[in-house]
């Protein structure tokens, strides 16, 4: 065991203590080595300014770009073995310098900027800073910091960056699990963990503001920054104070009028439910088929966003497959647990009930599925497999408080039974047959309005997906 042949020189010696891991450590970072410097000079260079003093940062050979400030590199190098191998002090040297604070638009002079834009298009020579976005571990960091969570506390184990309740600490002690790592790393860039990634790549896709705008986490972020800034009552000050969080300054005159109009910005009519959903119910339980009527109902207990069932996981561990969509649903593992969707009648009147029920996959028996009135029992049944089934009432009277019920429970077996079913009750009145009102099991089903944020939370989140906030100038 001995060091590199092509790097020892004609003294070679082979290692003497045990298995020689310590000998080839300071062997890398001998003194006549400087390449070792050079390289971690090289990166921590490229990571303030988004590209190296050498080009390449994993290839210093003859294929190799030279050095855009050679003198410089050595300088810097030298002074790093000085200093010890502190990376610490190195940053430090950096990010005081001159050239690192620079901004990103370069002279104020037109004819200057047009001579500098001439001679180095690509800001080799470091005329200005290059603007670069951050990346997924500085950006979680930083949404973080601007909220006022952000866990600087050292050590310890890792966590799962994107399992609710999301953890506050600094991604440096996110968990990366080499066999599954997760897909919002890879959509930010992340370096694959089994490769060696001497620099990340840095692309653009729709992914990315997709996540912006509506993982969770964000939105979490979000709710926060909008929360720190929410116990000042006068508007105008909260827009400063937010902007101070997330940018260190003060908007501008335009800024803070856009915001301001943003915050006075009420819920849209879109947003709010049909004043008809209110009686609908979903829940589920048996139909008593002696007595031709729901014995019972329950409310199912979990709302999806898209649905109600038992629990956060489908099938749930004690209600099983119950389902209720906004267009159709799948019956509970037994009859006992029929999914029902349920029409209570505001007040007496004459109504007409149009509904069609859709069973598609082949396997299993299909479905049975039913109408039933809490005063007159069974108004419609049918059994549905693999077809399209009609259920109509043309007009009945119904008195205040009465329930419609639109049950479907399992054939024979549990086995495939997923269904569709698309319900309208319409009110004729008798004294005015020209006016009506309609109940629509799909437009009355409950938005998902869970995650909709407040005017001061989507300015929070306007400035946190903002280019000033996402990229270092």
């Amino acid at each position: 065991r001995q060091f590199l042949a092509m790097l020892s020189g004609s003294d070679r010696q082979p290692f003497q203590h045990g298995i020689g891991r310590l000998e080839h450590a300071k062997a890398i970072i001998d003194p006549s080595n400087p390449l070792t410097a050079r390289v971690i000079v090289n990166r921590v260079w490229a990571n303030h300014f988004g590209k190296g003093l050498v080009s390449s940062p994993g290839d210093f050979g003859l294929r190799a770009d030279p050095p855009s400030h050679p003198e410089l590199l050595d300088w810097l190098t030298t002074q790093f073995i000085a200093d010890g191998w502190s990376l610490k002090k190195l940053h430090r040297l950096i990010v005081l310098s001159a050239a690192f604070q620079q901004s990103s638009g370069g002279p104020d002079d037109a004819a200057e900027f047009a001579r500098a834009q001439e001679l180095d298009p690509a800001n080799r020579l470091l005329w200005r800073m290059n603007a670069h976005r951050l990346s997924f571990e500085e950006m979680r960091d930083s949404m973080l910091a601007a909220s006022g969570k952000l866990d600087a506390s050292l050590g310890g184990k890792p966590t799962e960056l994107f399992k609710p309740p999301f953890p506050v600490r600094r991604t440096l002690y996110g968990l990366v699990d080499r066999q599954f790592l997760p897909g919002t790393l890879r959509m930010f860039d992340f370096a694959n963990p089994d490769l060696h990634i001497p620099q990340r790549s840095e692309t653009t896709v729709p992914q990315q503001s997709l996540f912006l705008m509506n993982h969770p986490l964000v939105l979490e972020r979000a709710k926060q920054l909008a929360k720190l800034v929410s116990e000042t009552t006068d508007s105008a000050s909260q827009v400063r104070q937010m902007y101070q969080q997330v940018f260190q300054r003060n908007p501008s005159t335009e800024q803070l009028a856009d915001a301001l109009q943003l915050l006075s910005s009420e819920v849209p009519e879109s947003d709010k439910p049909p004043a008809t959903a209110a009686e609908w119910s979903y829940g589920f339980g048996a139909l008593d088929e002696a007595a031709r009527k729901v014995s019972s109902f329950t409310p199912l207990p979990h709302f999806t966003g898209t649905a109600w069932q038992g629990g956060p996981a489908f099938p749930d561990a004690a209600l099983g497959w119950v389902q209720l969509s906004a267009t159709g649903g799948h019956p509970g593992n037994d009859r006992q647990h029929a999914a029902i969707r349920r029409w209570t009648a505001p007040k007496a009147m004459i109504i007409s009930i149009a509904s069609e029920v859709v069973h598609e996959p082949e396997v299993g028996d299909g479905i049975r599925t039913f109408i039933v009135s809490s005063r007159t029992g069974v108004l419609q049944a049918a059994k549905a497999h693999k077809q399209t089934v009609p259920m109509n009432v043309d007009s009945m009277a119904v008195e205040a408080g009465e329930t419609i019920d639109f049950v479907v429970d399992i054939g024979d077996v549990l086995n495939t039974d997923q269904y569709f079913w698309r319900c309208q009750i319409s009110e004729t009145s008798a004294a005015e047959s020209n006016r009506s009102i309609a109940w629509n099991s799909e437009s009355d089903f409950p938005r998902n309005i869970s995650e909709r944020l407040t005017p001061l939370e989507q300015l929070a989140q306007v400035l946190l997906c903002s280019n000033e906030f996402l990229f270092v100038d």
